[in-house]
């Protein structure tokens, strides 16, 4: 049996305003239509007999909505839930018992972090099958590729004699090393980026993190509750906290056509998108004026003017404007934002829900306009307000709306107004997704402002 773990645990702060809370980075779609947990999860769907996915209880349903949208179903049994964040380390192990109870400890896992850029899938494929040729050496395989620049923020693979045809031993493992130290190992040669995606045999992992990490293991093997757990599980990362004690153990596939970014910034954005003739790397609505080398991200019409150098992105609720190289500086900003809970670092605008998807597209003291969209076969309610009258008007799709024990067919252009504090459960009953405006006005418009019916 062959097993896709997918790491979407983690909150990229580097990347606001597309990243949020609420609404990680492996959930943006940053890159195109389409986000890197959805292209993580069509590359699973190819390579993996099972795909299991390990998140917060947070993104629960954008993870299961994400998959729906690009055909793949997920059940809430293929999510394994972390009750809080505690790095790589715990997340992984905890999902490798899992896996192993339900799949077999002889089961060989893949395991793909959910937010990184690959260009070149077939790569991917090819790196993939001699991975998995050489599982049965008894070692952890890592996909590794060539590193381009001395990069302090990722980990190193010192790369040894052939095992097997395209398979390298391991000779050591340094995370995350100082720049000076990466700029000689660059000099030195034979040193490649770990990506974290790795091919192994479940119970061979299990082993190795027991072995290296009890800090992690111990409490999870211990408690049957999971929160109860985490309360004393450590905090650390699988490569530091196992991967770079055991070298011997691991085998390295270089794969140095892959096109691979961990996307931990915006500069790694500019690197990966297209440059026009004057170095502008672009997306969305942009027009300039005697503009140089920078990185626009837009969804409304941004227009520079003498500006070189730059990153501007417009996520139509925050702006971002910063120079260049201030990615720990945003970082800096974005945790004190997050300590003032400002509702813009904390939510996005798109919220998925167990029915579907919520759009807030205009919100003010008073008033606050969206668009749902249901899937097909699911409903919204019952449920109540005592603050806000709410009209639904019809996009696209069949609803059936009950009001107060009611029954109500609309179709297209058709809507209907919710009364204060009537009973009311919006379904889609047709074959396709039921998409529809909803305006709420009233004096108080808060989350808490709901009372859901049995």
């Amino acid at each position: 049996m062959r097993v896709s773990l997918i790491l979407a645990g983690g909150f990229g702060t580097r990347l606001w305003p597309l990243s949020r809370k609420d609404f990680p980075k492996q959930f943006a779609k940053i890159m195109g239509e389409t986000s890197t947990y959805q292209q993580s999860l069509r590359r699973a769907r190819l390579m993996a007999d099972r795909i299991v996915v390990v998140t917060s209880n947070l993104y629960k349903y954008l993870a299961i909505g994400q998959a729906e949208e690009i055909g793949i179903s997920l059940e809430e049994s293929d999510l394994i839930l972390e009750p809080e964040r505690r790095n790589t380390a715990p997340a992984i192990y905890y999902s490798l018992m899992r896996i192993s109870e339900r799949y077999g400890s002889d089961s060989v896992t893949l395991l793909l972090p959910s937010d990184h850029v690959i260009s070149n899938d077939s790569e991917l494929l090819k790196a993939y099958s001699k991975a998995l040729a050489a599982v049965n050496l008894g070692r952890a395989v890592l996909i590794t590729v060539p590193p381009s620049r001395p990069e302090p923020g990722l980990g190193y693979v010192k790369l040894g004699g052939e095992l097997m045809e395209g398979v390298s031993e391991v000779r050591g493992f340094r995370e995350k090393p100082e720049f000076d130290e990466a700029v000689r190992m660059l000099e030195e040669g034979n040193w490649a980026w770990n990506t974290l995606i790795m091919v192994f045999r479940t119970s061979l992992m299990m082993e190795l993190m027991e072995k290296t990490l009890p800090g992690v293991t111990d409490p999870i093997r211990r408690f049957d509750d999971i929160e109860e757990a985490y309360r004393y599980v450590q905090s650390i990362d699988v490569s530091s906290g196992t991967l770079s004690k055991v070298p011997e153990r691991l085998a390295a596939v270089l794969s140095e056509g892959l096109g691979w970014s961990d996307l931990g910034s915006f500069e790694s954005v500019y690197d990966l998108l297209q440059k026009d003739q004057e170095g502008n790397a672009r997306s969305g609505r942009v027009r300039y004026s005697n503009s140089r080398n920078n990185l626009i991200l837009s969804k409304r019409l941004v227009a520079l003017v003498d500006v070189s150098d730059m990153i501007v992105v417009d996520d139509e609720d925050a702006i971002l404007v910063m120079p260049k190289g201030s990615g720990q500086n945003l970082r800096e900003l974005v945790e004190g934002m997050l300590e003032e809970r400002l509702p813009e670092v904390m939510e996005h605008r798109v919220r998925y829900e167990s029915w579907g998807t919520k759009t807030i597209l205009l919100t003010s003291d008073g008033y606050e306009v969206s668009r749902l969209k249901l899937y097909p076969g699911r409903s919204l309610g019952p449920k109540r307000h005592f603050h806000r009258f709410v009209y639904w008007q019809v996009l696209s799709g069949t609803a059936k709306v009950t009001l107060d024990g009611s029954e109500r067919i609309l179709s297209r252009g058709e809507g209907i107004r919710i009364p204060l504090g009537a009973p009311h459960t919006l379904a889609n009953v047709g074959r396709i997704p039921l998409e529809v405006i909803e305006i709420a006005t009233g004096e108080y418009l808060g989350p808490d402002d709901v009372e859901f019916l049995k």
